[in-house]
């Protein structure tokens, strides 16, 4: 906890609304089996939990951290959200731990997630394995979440490059490893972690919403000539998609979607589907969420 101490403290400079720590950061099991995962685990509250909430409201920051979740005798691989006063407000159970947490170690899979509203964000979350699944990048997709957080042991690499450019969204990535990356909705990199400077801090816009181009264009430049010098529409052709930035506080994209009759993005995906499966294609999969 000493090294996260330090390391809060130096983010804490940037003033930041929220800080991402890694999967289990601080209570990973020395072995493997249940004994050893029960030994580890904490609830919340707990030692770890009320250490992070005294550190979110020095800062008044929201903190995002990994923990082995006690909860009576079921054990959860959870991503535990605090608020800037330091109260619980959210928790995110891995959907799909390992084959090695679940049998061995009985690490339960958590329930399909509903994304939580920050104020200046609409998060989701992934835990290590779960980048591999599909199904919950779709979940959140619908649920229109605009920052992923990561939570993992190991780095993700080009999965989570997939998982920006696919579903539009900003992802923050805090892991085991030295490279850690924050990367936008369009899929750039903002920010990366070194062994020089093992900590990262960016700066986005998250205001933002990628639509696709077929039938938005000539919505989207009137958008443009309306909104003119507050909104911007990033060409990403090779994607054939676009990304709408409000510039103007108060001015949500949404509203601007709404207003311009936008289709979004799963809205087009889901009618793409519907009419392939009216022409004897593949019927559409169904995503549900835990509400």
């Amino acid at each position: 906890m000493s090294r996260v101490r330090e390391r809060i403290e130096k983010v804490g400079r940037d003033r930041p609304d929220i800080v991402l720590l890694s999967e289990m950061f601080a209570n990973q099991p020395n072995r493997s089996g249940r004994d050893a995962a029960l030994e580890a685990a904490q609830a919340v509250p707990g030692p770890i939990s009320e250490e992070l909430s005294a550190l979110a409201r020095k800062h008044s920051t929201y903190i995002a951290f990994g923990l082995l979740r006690k909860v009576g005798e079921k054990l959860f691989n959870s991503l535990i959200l605090l608020d800037r006063e330091g109260s619980h407000v959210w928790t995110y159970d891995k959907v799909t731990p390992t084959a090695g947490e679940m049998e061995p170690a009985s690490i339960s899979p958590g329930k399909p997630p509903t994304a939580y509203d920050c104020g200046f964000a609409r998060i989701g979350a992934a835990i290590c394995f779960d980048i591999n699944f599909l199904e919950l990048g779709e979940l959140y997709f619908r649920q229109e979440i605009e920052l992923l957080l990561f939570a993992s042991a190991f780095p993700a690499g080009r999965l989570l490059d997939h998982w920006a450019v696919r579903y539009g969204f900003a992802v923050a990535g805090s892991t085991w490893y030295e490279r850690n990356r924050i990367i936008d909705c369009t899929g750039a990199e903002v920010a990366r972690t070194s062994e020089l400077i093992p900590y990262a801090t960016a700066v986005m816009n998250l205001n933002r919403r990628v639509v696709h181009m077929d039938g938005n264009l000539d919505k989207l430049d009137r958008m443009r000539t309306k909104y003119a010098r507050d909104v911007i529409v990033e060409d990403m052709r090779d994607e054939a998609v676009c990304a709408i930035t409000s510039l103007r506080p108060g001015l949500e994209v949404s509203r601007l979607i709404r207003e311009f009759e936008i289709e979004t993005l799963p809205a087009y995906f889901d009618r793409s589907r519907r009419i392939r499966a009216e022409h004897g294609g593949l019927c559409p999969p169904s995503f549900s969420a835990n509400t």
